[in-house]
Formats: structure tokens, C-alpha cells, sequence
């Protein structure tokens, strides 16, 4: 029984992992299919927040640009499909603000079923890369489950 519920634990856990890295990985292929169209950076400049007095500072890029999809116009706020991070280090999100400079002209990828979401870089399918590591623990977990099951159930002839 012990052993059944070790490998039960084992493949759900590394399910839950594919499960995220797979995620990540599919959401990284999907903007590489989204239309492109060209896109002018409007403003790029360094962000700051202070939650508290005693949290350090945060730096952020501020990032707004402008691209036309079917006819409409439309702005955009983010480099990559999460979120642009807040950094303790400043010259992190310097190198950004210094990479998309304001009256830049690029390209963006549009997200056909919700124009209102566009990228200018996508992100990395690394994920999909290292999915074969959970994918072992929910194998082997899933073997040592059924084999503990079919010793228990398996082997009861009297």
C-alpha cells in the first residue's frame, strides 16, 4: 500500500509539472502563428514602485506602442505575452528601455481572436525543451503504482 501511494504521489506531481511546462511551452509556439504588422513605439521609459518603506525599490519598463489590425488601431503594453517584470536591478530593465526606443518602428504579433493583445518578442519554448523531466517522475511514478497494485491484488492465490 505504502509503495502504491509513493508512486501515485510521484505521477501526480510530475504531472502537474508537464502539465505547467507544457502550457508554457504551447503559449510560446501560439504567438509564432499570430499575424504580424507593424508597430511604432510611442513611450519607453524606466518605471519605479515602492510598496513599502521597508521593500527596496522596483524598476519596471513602461512600454506603450501602437499597431493597426483589420482596419483598427489599437496599443500595446508588453514585450512578451506575461506580464514585463519588476527588477531590483535598474540596469536589467535599462537594457530594455534602451533596446525599444520611443519612434521605433518593429513589428508586432497580433493575437487574431483578441486583437487588443500584441507582442514584440516572443517567448522562449524552453519549457518544451525540459518537459522530459517530470515526464520520467510520471512514468515511473504510474509503474511503481500499478506494480504495487498488482503485487497487492495480483498475488493473493491461496
Amino acid at each position: 500500500m505504502y509503495l502504491a501511494f509513493i508512486g501515485l504521489a510521484l505521477a501526480v506531481l510530475g504531472g502537474i509539472f508537464v502539465a505547467i511546462l507544457g502550457r508554457g511551452y504551447l503559449r510560446a509556439s501560439e504567438t509564432r502563428d499570430w499575424p504580424q504588422v507593424p508597430a511604432v513605439v510611442i513611450e519607453s521609459r524606466l518605471g519605479e514602485r515602492k510598496l513599502g518603506s521597508s521593500v527596496p525599490l522596483e524598476y519596471f519598463h513602461e512600454l506603450v506602442y501602437e499597431y493597426r489590425f483589420e482596419e483598427k488601431f489599437y496599443r500595446g503594453e508588453r514585450t512578451k505575452r506575461r506580464k514585463n517584470p519588476f527588477l531590483k536591478e535598474k540596469a536589467g530593465v535599462q537594457a530594455e528601455v534602451d533596446r525599444w526606443k520611443v519612434g521605433m518602428k518593429t513589428e508586432a504579433w497580433v493575437n487574431p481572436e483578441n486583437p487588443g493583445e500584441a507582442v514584440l518578442d516572443h517567448d522562449t519554448k524552453g519549457p518544451g525543451y525540459s518537459i522530459w523531466f517530470p515526464g520520467l517522475f510520471l512514468v515511473g511514478g504510474l509503474g511503481v503504482f500499478f506494480r504495487a497494485l498488482g503485487k497487492m491484488f495480483g498475488e493473493r492465490k491461496e
